[in-house]
């Protein structure tokens, strides 16, 4: 049935998105705008029986956008159920609202990437009140919406527990991101000579490491550069000190997730938390070990040189960064091949082209936070009241927030809403210091309630992005759509 077709058979009120039109025998499926404002799901014919909680809405039936309703429409068009990436490079699009999937269709359409359109981690899902089967229903009916047939992948970001990696995996996440940071010493890189003995002895495996990697060379090599290394034995039981109990949980989770799955996965080690990068020989030491004990992977993170703050661009030595990622991409080919990535990657723009040229083919950049300022620009731009509102208590509560990020954001530097016309707002998300206060208190906006329990923002912000739709979904397009283009070539900073 063409969109015109369906279209007629509905009251005014209610819009079809285009490219969600499908058939599938006598029934016929499509995303709608209802009356209210909502997005549902329209179906018509027999199917209509696979479906809960539907009203009557011309001659079918609309549906409540469930986690139970997206995998029945994924047993439909099973183009809609969450793939694995492999070692194809990946672009990651955090969505904080449940919104914005649309938006992150537009921007990777044309990109050889291999999107992540669910990814959020249990924190953030905690922090935002969401749960694994909204963020991976929110990301299927986005996809759904865009008719975006080229597959993506969900990722159960930043896993510290048995039971976060079970609720995901029950529910259909294809990838696994191992977050070791609670086991990473990362005092030892100041631990003086005597304290890192003393530790390293306390390793059970600590003479079978020196058998192993003692006066070893660490060789690596990818077109036009070769590395090589070793370890002084003070270093080698530093980095044990440092990463040991690290690596013995990432093969812990790797053993929950390979029971918790019911096929392929991809698997991710972050160990980006940290004070202090990673360097070459401790990343050809972790992927060594992982490797020896069966631990397939399909991405790492390492701590990269400079800063990698959140929602702003790299802070740092250019020619230093570059330097370090050739060295970890070509450990990266000769121990994996894995992906490498790129962990607080929003807006990280002029580190991008040494991804394109050194790591097109094993890169994978993970973006949250961004997706989330543009959310708030078209608030900016729509609803000075309400931004109004939220650029206040995001001022109250930026000291205790920013609590758990690395950031040096100087709140002198934000311009005073009171001296900014109702129409200079939008300039805030454009200014470093403006951007991260947002950023860093979205959990704390997004789940403020008032003395009744009711949203004081959530609800309003819903609204408004409903509203301005097409301004929501062109924000992304364009925002995020800059950093694929970057990442593959398409454009030049």
């Amino acid at each position: 049935m063409a969109t015109d077709e369906l279209q007629a058979t509905l009251p005014p009120a209610v819009t079809v998105y285009e490219r969600s039109v499908y058939s599938d025998g006598d029934s016929t499926f499509a995303l709608v705008n209802d009356a209210d404002g909502k997005r549902r799901l329209y179906v018509a014919g027999p199917a209509i029986a696979d479906f809960d909680g539907g009203t009557v809405q011309g001659d079918g039936q609309v549906f409540p956008l469930t986690y139970g309703n997206a995998m029945a429409l994924a047993e439909v068009f099973p183009w809609l159920e969450p793939t694995t990436a492999g070692r194809q490079s990946a672009f990651g699009f955090g969505d904080r609202i449940g919104l914005a999937t649309p938006g992150h269709v537009r921007a990777v359409r044309d990109s050889d990437l291999v999107p992540v359109f669910a990814q959020q981690s249990i924190r953030e899902m905690d922090r935002t009140g969401r749960s694994p089967e909204d963020v991976l229903a929110t990301a299927i009916f986005g996809v759904f919406q865009e008719g975006y047939e080229g597959g993506f992948v969900a990722d159960a970001d930043h896993l510290m527990a048995r039971e976060d990696v079970e609720r995901t995996a029950g529910v259909g996440f294809t990838m696994f991101t191992c977050d070791p940071s609670e086991h990473v010493v990362a005092d030892a890189d100041s631990m003086s000579e005597e304290k890192v003995e003393a530790a390293f002895a306390q390793i059970e495996d600590s003479e079978a490491i020196l058998d192993r990697y003692a006066g070893e060379t660490f060789e690596a090599k990818t077109d036009g550069f070769t590395w090589s290394d070793s370890f002084s034995e003070i270093e080698l039981k530093r980095a044990a000190v440092k990463y040991y109990e690290a690596i013995e949980f990432a093969e812990e989770l790797y053993g929950w997730v390979a029971q918790a799955v019911d096929g392929d996965f991809d698997f991710e080690v972050s160990v980006d938390e940290t004070e202090t990068p990673t360097t070459h020989l401790e990343h050809a030491l972790i992927a060594s070990e992982l490797d020896r004990r069966g631990v397939e992977v399909t991405s790492l993170a390492p701590r990269f040189v400079g800063s990698l703050e959140k929602g702003i661009d790299y802070i740092g030595d250019l020619n230093e960064f570059e330097a370090d990622l050739k060295g970890h991409v070509a450990i990266a080919e000769t121990y994996g091949p894995y992906r490498l990535s790129l962990h607080s990657g929003s807006d990280k723009f002029s580190i991008y082209p040494f991804f394109e040229e050194y790591a097109s083919d094993y890169q994978h950049v993970k973006t949250a936070g961004t997706s989330y300022l543009e959310a708030i620009r078209v608030v900016a731009e729509n609803d000075p009241d309400l931004y109004r509102e939220i650029h206040a208590f995001a001022l109250e509560r930026f000291d205790e927030d920013k609590a758990t990020y690395h950031v040096n954001t100087d709140l002198s530097n934000v311009p005073d809403i009171d001296d900014l016309t109702d129409d200079e707002f939008p300039k805030i998300l454009d200014q470093d210091d403006g951007r991260q206060l947002l950023h860093i208190t979205y959990g704390s906006v997004l789940s403020a309630t008032d003395e009744n329990g009711e949203f004081r923002f959530k609800d309003d912000l819903l609204g408004t992005l409903r509203e301005y739709e097409d301004d929501h979904y062109a924000f992304l397009e364009e925002h995020l759509g800059h950093h694929v283009d970057l990442l593959t070539g398409e454009i030049e900073d």
